[in-house]
């Protein structure tokens, strides 16, 4: 039995009562920043249907651990829960602002926390499922609803009554004689409250509005232009011959895509990231290859109704323009203020540092892949769609190794239990298999996690397969946080999301090793998310770290994958359960620097084009005509060889235009000085799970969350600040 929610009256949503919306919040992006919507500044009034009693957004959920009911939730409970939340979320505010008691810690800074948990509600659940599992329908509400909700957190922020009581309690915070957290809490808000507007003047202020409403807008439509431009293309193949150098489970795969778009007679390839790179890598056929490659990179830039180049402009216009309202020259100097680096002037100096020895590095790949075209009798130069193909060539024939025979190790189930185990190693943390629980989609796998006395640490849900519905790449994400405010302990809802192929009707999910790394890469997310002890959300798991830093808790888990201790718990033949040959170990380790001249340059191209395009004040972003000619003329400044292409080009550059990366893509590198300094400290001791390190390490790195500066929390994990050397050296560029 659901225990109906209290709402207050009006918030019912009978027939006939119409409610204001009105203004503008953030949509939550995979790591928890936001973008922003757009509306008009006069209230928008609806008339709101009849709400059934059976949304379960208005109940209590009796779901094990809370999980959302996904079962029941409909594409049209949505919109009534939001509206019923935002009012509800009024009210909390309006409750704040308008206590007659003097501002106190409790009634004013804790009291924003816990206002409008029901719209956190809702929009966490809705935030994830249109990453997911989206339709028509979800997206048509996600254009209505994002500039609705951005309105509704700048409203917050910019209440000057609001701001007044709580620039009262940190004026007094000395005197407050608050605990670490609560005063962690109190700094973060007044910083969220001053660096979203709040000292701005009401004229400033109208403008921000304006300006935050639209690039919310302007987000979600980007996401949705680049979802709607990889589903439209499809490589369809109808000669086996073209299938040449192709895996059986990757034929296996197009086969069974093409049978369910009704193409029983041929194999379909889409753009999705794992089928990209696995067919830019093993197809033969040059020819497909090149068609693969250019629609890949063609995405948003087609001149149809999805292009992305003049919404990816005014983005970078409207930033530039509300930076220099909130007192900033430029958006990366607001965006990095915050973070590790600080300024656009040391992220562009540490690029350039590494850049250098990746070029270099790069053009000796080249040279010995060019050599193979030779051997080969052929006579052309190596293009951009060539440069995959051949690095695996060449590392066939440095290393003797062949994709072929390491996959069959990498079968999915055994790689996941394989980072469970590193889990247990570190941290002694276990997970156990939930069954009969509510999942999104059938595919998802629900885990328990305990720690090592057997306290509950927060239930763990893997979606790792690719589909329509599904936006591309892989990512951490939270349906609800931890948090343990006036004596209630809530512990969090983590899912990791990949893309993997699916594959043939009984056959074995066979992993590359890049795959193997990046479910190790968002394990890591999930442990920083699942294994937070801190009270408020603000600062809980990913919530509260600089972009900068949240990257190194998942890239340090990445080093794991290829332990050998690690590969004989989990490498182990799909089909004959033999555990890796030694041999291929040794193969895997030699040639873990293979084609890092490559990945170096295609990544840093691609957070150098982040940074021009944030650097630009409003002035030199409204004389940008073509966003194509900016960001060509960008990247032959630097001395981008044409061969090597830049992971994202603009147009389907989503990190940056419809996440939380904007001015930050460089984070994974610098994220990596610190994941290569703290694995090392593992390696020098001569155990990877040395029980001291990994103590400190849970302490002061997976449990903390945001608890302290991210420099702090690190000194306080290794002892010292870290070096740049071990990233060189595992990179092999030193």
């Amino acid at each position: 039995m659901t225990k109906k929610q209290n709402f207050p009256l009006k918030t019912l949503l009978v027939a006939g009562l119409a409610i204001a919306l009105y203004g503008c919040s953030e949509k939550a992006e995979e790591a928890g920043e936001a973008g922003m919507t757009a509306v008009s500044d006069e209230p928008v009034v609806e008339e709101v249907a009849v709400v059934e009693n059976d949304n379960p957004f208005f109940t209590e959920w009796d779901t094990p651990y809370g999980i959302p009911p996904f079962d029941q939730i409909r594409d049209e409970h949505y919109k009534p829960a939001f509206e019923a939340g935002i009012e509800q979320q009024r009210i909390d505010v309006a409750a704040i602002r308008d206590n007659p008691e003097a501002p106190t810690f409790e009634n004013t800074i804790e009291a924003l926390q816990l206002a409008g948990k029901e719209l956190n509600r809702v929009s966490l659940v809705f935030g994830n499922i249109t990453n997911t599992d989206t339709n028509d329908s979800l997206q048509e509400l996600e254009v209505e609803i994002y500039p609705i909700l951005t309105g509704e957190e700048d409203a917050k922020y910019l209440d000057q009554a609001i701001f007044e009581r709580v620039q009262a309690v940190y004026a007094a915070r000395e005197s407050l004689e608050l605990d670490e957290q609560a005063m962690r809490l109190l700094e973060l808000t007044h910083r969220d409250f001053v660096r979203k507007g709040a000292a701005l003047d009401d004229e400033a202020k109208v403008r921000l509005k304006e300006i935050n409403a639209r690039v919310s807008e302007l987000n979600t439509m980007f996401a949705q232009n680049l979802l709607k431009e990889t589903k439209a293309f499809e490589l369809v193949i109808i000669d086996q011959a073209d299938l040449s150098g192709l895996s059986p489970s990757m034929i296996g795969s197009a086969r069974a895509k093409a049978e369910s778009k009704g193409k029983p007679d041929a194999w379909v390839f889409g753009l999705d990231r794992g089928t990209y790179e696995g067919f830019m890598t093993f197809a033969d056929n040059r020819e497909l290859r090149r068609q693969m490659f250019n629609a890949y990179r063609a995405r948003g830039a087609q001149g149809n109704e999805n292009d992305n180049r003049d919404i990816l402009v005014e983005t970078a216009n409207l930033r530039a323009e509300r930076a220099v309202l909130l007192g900033y020259s430029n958006h990366s100097e607001y965006q990095l203020e915050t973070r590790m680096a600080k300024t656009p002037e040391k992220v562009e100096s540490f690029l350039l540092e590494v850049w250098k020895p990746g070029l270099q590095k790069a053009n000796e790949e080249l040279a010995e892949m060019q050599l193979i075209v030779q051997e080969e009798g052929n006579d052309f130069i190596i293009e951009g769609h060539d440069w995959w193909y051949y690095a695996e060539k060449l590392r066939g024939k440095k290393y003797a190794m062949d994709e072929a025979e390491i996959k069959p190790y990498f079968e999915l189930n055994n790689v996941r239990e394989g980072a469970f185990h590193v889990a247990n190693q570190l941290f002694g943390v276990t997970f156990e298999p939930l069954q009969d629980v509510p999942v999104w989609n059938e595919v998802v796998q629900p885990y328990t996690v305990h720690d090592a006395d057997g306290e509950f640490l927060g239930v763990f849900m893997l979606d790792y397969y690719a589909r329509d519905s599904k936006r591309g790449g892989a990512w951490m994400s939270s349906y609800r946080q931890t948090s343990n405010m006036r004596g209630k302990s809530v512990r969090p809802i983590i899912t990791n999301n990949l893309n993997v192929a699916v594959p043939a009707e009984g056959e074995d999910t066979l992993l590359s090793y890049d795959q193997v790394e990046t479910l190790f890469h968002e394990f890591g997310h999930g442990l920083h998310g699942l294994l937070t002890q801190v009270r408020y959300p603000r600062f809980a798991g990913t919530s509260g770290s600089p972009r900068d830093y949240t990257e190194f808790p998942a890239q340090f888990m990445e080093h794991y994958a290829s332990q050998p201790q690690v590969l004989a718990v989990y490498a182990k033949h799909a089909e004959t359960g033999e555990v890796i040959p030694q041999e291929l170990v040794d193969k895997i380790r030699a040639a873990s620097t293979h084609n890092q001249g490559f990945k170096t340059t295609e990544y840093i191209a691609a957070s150098l084009l982040d940074l021009s395009w944030h650097k630009l004040t409003p002035g030199e972003a409204a004389a940008v005509e073509d966003a194509t000619s900016f960001e060509g003329d960008m990247l032959t400044g630097f001395g981008k060889p044409g061969e090597i292409e830049t992971r994202y080009r603009s147009p389907y550059f989503a990190h940056i235009f419809a996440g939380g990366y904007s001015a930050g893509y460089y984070a994974y590198l610098w994220s990596e000085i610190l994941d290569a300094d703290g694995f090392t400290a593992f390696k020098e001791s001569g155990n990877i799970y040395d029980p001291e390190l990994a103590a400190r390490l849970k302490e002061n790195i997976y449990q903390a969350g945001g608890l302290r500066d991210a420099d702090v929390l690190y000194r306080e994990f290794r002892g010292k600040d870290p070096s740049i050397g071990p990233l060189l050296e595992i990179r092999g560029l030193n």
